[in-house]
């Protein structure tokens, strides 16, 4: 009877946990759940001696997982360039603060991250399609801005 009651518990929590919803990360807000997914690089744009320049981010790929962890990815061939963890810097109901904190390779700690740098970026708009994050504390250019849309 006690062996038939552990293996019915056991069968239930399986069943719960096999049910739980991976869908959304509990750190981040609602309105920021969309940032999850697989994102184009698009462009990047800064100002640089009173010129706006802007040219295309030569990277395939941004995945962004539901644990907050991503990965680079040069060209659909290969395997990720750069793998890290995203840090939530502030959230709250108008802005989202993130550090893109590039683990692999090994020089990507004191180098920073292939697109994102050494800086903190925000997010500036979002929609089912698109992405824009601002640089904001980047120390050699100003107004820095990388698009992205779905993959």
């Amino acid at each position: 009877m006690k062996t038939k009651l552990i293996f019915l518990l056991f069968i239930i929590s399986l069943t719960i946990s096999c049910n739980k919803d991976d869908s959304e990360n509990e750190n981040l807000l609602p309105q920021y759940q969309s940032i999850i997914g697989t994102w184009e690089p698009l462009t990047i744009s800064y100002d640089s001696s009173e010129v706006r320049v802007t040219h295309p981010i030569q990277y395939d790929r941004l995945v962004i997982n539901n644990n907050l962890s991503y990965k680079i990815y040069i060209d659909s061939d290969n395997p990720s360039i750069e793998d890290g963890t995203i840090s939530i810097i502030s959230q709250n109901e108008e802005n989202l603060e993130l550090f893109f904190d590039a683990v692999y390779p090994g020089y990507s700690s004191f180098a920073g991250s292939h697109i994102f740098g050494f800086s903190n970026v925000v997010l500036d708009s979002q929609d089912n399609d698109g992405l824009i994050f601002k640089s904001i504390d980047n120390p050699y250019f100003q107004n820095i801005e990388f698009r992205f849309i779905k993959y």
